[in-house]
């Protein structure tokens, strides 16, 4: 009998933690972030959020002076803005490869034609070609790292309006009264 309680309380504690987890992946949009939002048959727009609630989106958009007012449904996606990215280490990489093939086979080719040629002479070939592609790799890693710093694109993430509350109460402008009831599954 115990044990079948602690399988199943170690059950509830591990589906709540999941659970958690799940919920914890998702980006919510907040007051004041940037947005590109995607309407339903219009292109993307990018603003900063005035207003916000769970069913309604309001934005300013950039340049503009005048707000758009989105509802969920009418929203296919929604991005955040998450910051500006270098690829300086990508970059860097595909540099130092470049460097290292080109320099390693010049060195190769010299060292081939220096050995056909009796006038000159290469005492370690391999440690000269080593030595120059090592050198080529240094100097291209550098180069590609630089120009990857100097080059940055815009990170953006999917987020969501936030959730509708369980129950909600709302009164219209005509007086209304609407009583909302929602379930998340």
């Amino acid at each position: 009998m115990l044990a079948q309680r602690s399988t199943a309380c170690a059950a509830i504690l591990l589906l709540a933690f999941v659970s958690a987890l799940q919920a914890s992946d998702t980006t919510f949009v907040s007051q004041g972030a940037r947005l590109k939002v995607f309407p339903l048959g219009a292109k993307p727009i990018i603003g900063d959020v005035a207003r916000l609630s769970y069913d309604t989106l309001v934005i300013l958009p950039e340049g503009d002076e005048s707000t758009l007012t989105f509802d969920r449904r009418d929203l296919r996606k929604i991005e955040m803005y998450q910051g500006k990215r270098s690829s300086w280490l990508k970059s860097g990489l595909i540099g130092g490869g470049i460097g290292l093939a080109v320099s390693g086979g010049l060195a190769g080719a010299f060292v081939a034609v220096c050995a056909s040629d009796y006038d000159c002479y290469v005492e370690s070939p391999g440690g000269t070609v080593a030595a120059f592609a090592g050198l080529g790799a240094a100097v291209g890693f550098g180069v590609g790292a630089g120009v990857g710093a100097l080059n940055t694109t815009e990170r953006w993430v999917e987020a969501e309006l936030p959730a509708p509350p369980p129950v909600a109460l709302n009164v219209g402008k005509d007086g209304s009264v609407r009583l909302a009831f929602s379930l998340r599954l």
